[in-house]
């Protein structure tokens, strides 16, 4: 999962360290909230989630990995925009 997860974005030095499911997790979070733009720029965690979603579908992902991360994007998605883990 995790190298599915850096093919997906290549170029991010950032995530070249991670090396668990909870890192990717934490990221795929702060992604959906937008948190590394500034506040007056940032897109709203529906926007956020419909753009990841469809970077995974156009992506060159096998369908195993592609469906494993649309999981894991659905069950963050969820706890972002409910305020709950799920």
């Amino acid at each position: 999962m995790i190298i599915a997860f850096q093919q997906l974005y290549k170029g991010r030095i950032a995530l070249d360290k991670i090396q668990t499911d909870d890192e990717i997790r934490q990221v795929i979070s702060s992604e959906l909230k937008d948190e590394f733009t500034h506040p007056r720029a940032r897109l709203s965690v529906v926007k956020k989630y419909q753009l990841a979603i469809q970077r995974i579908q156009a992506s060159n992902l096998n369908n195993e990995d592609k469906k494993a991360l649309l999981s894991i994007y659905k069950e963050e998605y969820l706890k972002v925009s409910t305020g709950n883990d799920v």
